[in-house]
């Protein structure tokens, strides 16, 4: 896996509750981090935004496969 980018994360979400991303099958919350999104108005392209904090929760869980 590249240091730059993290992939094949899965995306969850239930009814109106905030998404949250994790790494593989960990879904207990302290494996998940909240997810903000961005949208290019001009392009429709969204962005998603993670904090760094959480960056370090991925890339743990990451190099536990």
């Amino acid at each position: 896996m590249e240091n730059s980018q993290l992939s094949g994360l899965s995306i969850y979400a239930s009814g109106t509750f905030p998404v949250e991303l994790s790494v593989g099958k960990r879904i207990s919350g302290r494996h998940r981090v909240p997810l903000r999104a961005s949208v290019e108005i001009s392009t429709g392209e969204v962005r998603f935004h993670v904090d760094p904090e959480g960056i370090k929760i991925l890339q743990n869980d990451a190099g536990d496969h």
